[in-house]
């Protein structure tokens, strides 16, 4: 018999490991939040005027030149330097207090997966492909400096890798200020959006591409339970955590380890593509392939809308753009300047998406922030002639 904790796919925390968490968000609070605005206000105040006196100019927040010079004056002066240092350090205690928690709960999680992979009467299914080539943009780097990468696993049952990546990542969304709200997941905030510009759109057919550990990926099969709902990442153990905690939600999802840019699914075979920060973790190379993989299997008339980081050139403003160009070189994030220097909107046209169909904006989600939001309507009357032609 397992008892109904046995088989919960979150981690848990004794009484040590939540004083180190809460010590963690706010200590990542601080320094994202609090130093952050003392490095803009730096900015605008002292490094700002001297650059445009010096440069004869007012400085552009869309200019990489203008970029250059704020990069070089910024880092120099000793605030950014605390700041770059106590960011260093905070996202490794990070790594430190998971490793932590799983130092004690990490084989009821692996034994939680194993019954949920193994068991008779499955709700969905896991196909892992051994044969997939994996990225080295992926399979090599630790983004978010997680150890080992999110492909990392020591058998073909590890879960660690998922096990990480889902307890940092709520600790670090809480150390950037980004509020979870009860009840509430990816999957609400996309169909809010949707029901609200597209009335007469009712999705039975979902893909969510780079789902990682499946977090918002169940919430679709229970806001739409007539929807067949699958989701692709290339990390084994984070899909073998997905599986089991979309398993632990009595939701039927089915997961498959494809490489988004290059999908196994037919032409025109979804109504919805959806994905939740996928882009900024994509190389310059790979984000018009995926995008453009959205637009091939989704259905005349579907719907293809991507959530992501609104750190977007301009949108972001220098003093913002030199702090995460930072992050870029030193603290495992290698993807976001090309996410952020991104054309959206031209990507989709190299795609033959039409104009009047595109979504491209900021949106904001309740206490959850602002988030980047991309996709398109694919207009009922389309034909595969058309993206040829494209």
């Amino acid at each position: 018999m397992h008892g109904p904790n046995d088989l919960e796919m979150n981690l848990h925390l004794m009484h040590d490991d939540s004083a180190r968490r809460s010590f963690l968000i706010a200590f990542k609070q601080r320094v994202n939040l609090a130093m952050g605005g003392e490095i803009r206000t730096l900015f605008d105040t002292e490094v700002a005027p001297k650059l445009e006196s010096s440069a004869g100019h007012k400085l552009s927040d869309t200019d990489k030149a203008d970029r250059k010079l704020t990069k070089t004056a910024l880092e120099a002066t000793h605030l950014f330097k605390a700041w770059a240092s106590l960011t260093y350090i905070s996202q490794g205690m990070m790594w430190d207090i998971v490793d932590g928690v799983l130092d004690h709960d990490f084989d009821r999680l692996q034994k939680a997966f194993d019954i949920y992979s193994t068991r008779s009467g499955k709700l969905g299914s896991l196909e892992l492909n051994k044969k997939l080539k994996l990225p080295k943009n992926i399979s090599k780097t630790e983004i978010h400096r997680q150890p080992g990468g999110f492909c990392f696993e020591r058998n073909d049952t590890d879960i660690m890798a998922g096990a990480r990546y889902n307890g940092g990542g709520l600790m670090y969304s809480a150390g950037r200020g980004r509020k979870a709200v009860a009840g509430q997941s990816g999957g609400d905030f996309v169909l809010s959006i949707l029901r609200e510009r597209y009335p007469d759109f009712k999705p039975l057919r979902i893909l969510e591409l780079g789902c990682g550990t499946g977090r918002n990926t169940p919430s679709y099969k229970q806001l739409i339970p007539d929807a067949d709902v699958h989701a692709v990442d290339i990390a084994p153990g984070l899909l073998r955590w997905a599986h089991a905690y979309a398993e632990s939600q009595g939701e039927a999802v089915h997961f498959h380890q494809m490489d988004a840019t290059a999908l196994d699914f037919p032409d025109e075979s979804f109504d919805l593509v959806v994905s939740h920060i996928l882009g900024h973790e994509t190389t310059q190379r790979g984000l018009p392939k995926w995008v453009g993989e959205a637009w091939r299997v989704l259905k005349p008339g579907g719907v293809a809308f991507h959530v992501d980081v609104p750190i977007q050139t301009g949108y972001l403003k220098l003093a913002d753009q030199v702090m995460n160009d930072w992050q870029v070189r030193f603290n495992g994030e290698p993807f976001w300047m090309g996410w952020a220097d991104a054309d959206l909107k031209q990507i989709m046209r190299d795609h033959g998406v039409p104009e009047d169909s595109m979504i491209s904006e900021h949106i904001k989600r309740g206490e959850g922030g602002v988030w980047f939001c991309h996709g398109a309507r694919k207009p009922k009357t389309w034909t595969n002639a058309q993206r040829r032609a494209a």
